[in-house]
């Protein structure tokens, strides 16, 4: 239970490791700084395109209405005690810069022709976004701002709006005293018979007398007749209650009606003088206008600032962002292995015995190099294989060490130029070692060593010819050869056979190394027939290619057919690139300072 605890307090530690990242940006540090100079260079040619804006305000105080009909209340003075709300405000900025004050403005200016469209619509938009309307907080201030490339049109465009809202807001208050003054004397002839009116927007409505006067706020906010109806309620109420005991002629009903009547005669009286009030105020305060511009627009003399550089830097900063998460994006959903730390991360639990480098400069392809060992090389190359003949011998008892199976997952991993370059570094070591092409399908070992290829491994298997008649010196010291010899139509049998069996118990008496090139795993069958023989292999894996489920995959079918892995070869690896830690961190980097300095120093 402990040891699962440990577990998943490890796990949770390395969810998360931030070198790992640092790394990766790292590694790919040129690809995001070009695509960085690549975006600021766009960036700065497109702010350096912006034109320079111009800001002029025109300032205006709207004062309290003193339209009588659409006030919520007033005082002694006859000044509205309720009209001055946020929703207030925030409805005359949107009356400031609403289409037809904009209408009026763009056929006042000639806005048209300026923006070279017909589309009054499509001038209103244009307007929109170059003006802004805000109230000045605790007063009864609007600023009017307007934003052009024009400093003129600036300071003509706010003074032009701010007069227009004036002329609307002195019109409507003309429109409502007017209108809802002449409704009133229209009822006062008609009766209580329903009248047309229509409000400044076009609506039309059909109300009674009754019904039009109950709706005025004067009416709805005056407290003498919330008093009388308060009382009328109650009225009401003891008149319901009275009614369940006493018949409509009992004393104590009539004297409730008559108290009823008189509350209602005076809530109509109540109304008559309010309506006279009205009339009056109406007819003698609607000639003047709610608002005045206090301050001019004056033409601005210089540019708002561009924020040019803020741009750059935002979209730099964009840039590496986005950069950063596709680097984390495609390193999460990336299942192949880069370095010995990949396998730890993506859960591979096989032996590690070391890397090999990609191939650079001379070395071009696999296919074009013979072998990169030699006793006296300083490569890197050299050196890697130097370090697996190290690594493979610490890592079992010599007796199992004396046949090695060279292995892959997949095809083009580099186990031929592994088992090839091994058995040289195992030669040069002053071991007696045989290298075999066990690759009866594809053979490459006598391509790459120029051998004649018509007897080798296939011939011994299938006839009764002596392992000599198939062996093969080379130009390296203390390394022989069997090459595949010709291709047979069934490989897995013969590797398979009794044959194959008294074959290697021949080679590890003859020969102090015996290292066999073997065909990939998947899909194929003889590396599982020639290991079973053997017991144990050694599977390369090559960088950037070989998926990490396909290896897990690989080795679950290994351990079920009880072949061990001695160890893993990563082959290919950007060893610049993949520098992030452990082995290839201090060891090839030390190992590359170290022999290219001068002998003499």
């Amino acid at each position: 239970m402990n040891q699962e605890q440990n577990f998943i307090l490890d796990d949770g530690e390395k969810s998360f490791d931030y070198r790992y990242y640092l790394f990766l940006v790292k590694k790919n540090f040129y690809i995001v700084f070009t695509f960085l100079i690549i975006v600021v260079t766009l960036a700065s040619i497109y702010a350096a395109k912006i034109p320079n804006k111009y800001r002029a305000t025109v300032q205006l105080i709207i004062e309290r209405s003193q339209n009588a009909f659409i006030d919520e209340g007033w005082d002694d003075q006859g000044i509205s005690n309720q009209s001055w709300t946020q929703e207030y405000y925030s409805t005359q900025e949107e009356i400031m810069l609403g289409s037809p004050i904009l209408k009026e403005v763009s056929d006042q200016l000639k806005l048209k022709e300026y923006f070279e469209t017909e589309d009054d619509d499509q001038v209103v938009k244009i307007l929109k976004g170059m003006l802004m309307a805000k109230h000045l907080p605790r007063s009864r201030i609007f600023n009017v701002t307007a934003d052009t490339t024009d400093p003129r049109l600036s300071a003509r465009l706010a003074t032009a709006v701010a007069r227009a809202y004036i002329r609307k807001s002195f019109q409507d208050s003309l429109f409502y005293n007017q209108e809802i003054l002449g409704w009133l004397e229209q009822v006062e002839q008609q009766g209580n018979e329903k009248i047309t009116i229509e409000d400044p927007f076009g609506n039309i409505k059909m109300v009674t007398k009754e019904e039009l006067v109950e709706s005025l706020p004067a009416i709805q906010t005056d407290t003498t007749l919330k008093e009388l109806r308060e009382k009328e309620s109650g009225l009401l109420a003891d008149i319901e209650s009275l009614s369940l005991q006493y018949r409509d002629k009992h004393p104590e009903m009539i004297k409730a009606r008559a108290s009823l009547k008189f509350i209602q005669d005076n809530i109509e009286k109540e109304k008559q003088v309010i309506l006279r009030n009205l009339k009056s105020k109406a007819r003698g305060k609607f000639k003047t206008s709610p608002g005045r511009i206090i301050e001019e627009a004056r033409v601005p003399e210089a540019p708002l600032p561009a924020k040019r550089l803020m741009m750059v830097l935002l979209a730099g900063g964009m840039e590496i962002f986005l950069s950063v998460l596709i680097l984390v994006l495609i390193d999460y959903f990336d299942d192949t292995i880069h370095s010995m730390e990949d396998m730890e991360r993506k859960g591979i639990l096989l032996p590690f015995l070391g890397p090999i480098p990609i191939l650079r400069g001379k070395y071009k392809t696999t296919d074009e190099v013979l072998l990169v060992t030699s006793p006296a090389g300083k490569s890197e190359l050299a050196e890697a294989f130097r370090y697996l003949r190290v690594a493979i011998n610490f890592s079992a008892p010599p007796e199992a060490l004396k046949v090695l199976i060279v292995t892959s997952c997949l095809p083009h991993d580099g186990k031929s130029f592994t088992s090839q370059n091994l058995a040289a570094s195992l030669a040069h070591d002053g071991n007696k070692t045989l290298l075999v092409d066990a690759d009866l399908r594809r053979p490459v070992v006598h391509r790459h060593f120029r051998l004649d290829n018509s007897s080798g491994l296939s011939n011994y298997l299938t006839s009764n010819i002596d392992m000599e008649a198939v062996t093969k010196e080379t130009f390296v010291e203390n390394l022989f050869i069997i090459p595949s010899g010709p291709i047979s139509p069934n490989p897995s049998e013969i590797l398979g056979s009794e044959r194959m069996a008294k074959f290697l118990e021949d080679a590890k008496s003859k020969f102090d190394r015996v290292i066999i090139d073997c065909p990939p795993l998947t899909g194929i069958g003889d590396g599982f027939v020639l290991g079973s023989l053997i017991g144990h292999l050694i599977l390369v894996i090559s960088s950037g290619k070989t998926p990490a489920d396909l290896i897990r995959h690989t080795q679950n079918h290994l351990e079920k057919s009880h072949i061990k892995v001695l160890g893993t070869i990563l082959n290919k690896m950007d060893v610049e690139r993949e520098r992030h830690g452990g082995y290839t961190k201090y060891y090839y980097h030390t190992y590359n300072r170290y022999y290219t300095r001068d002998e003499g120093v």
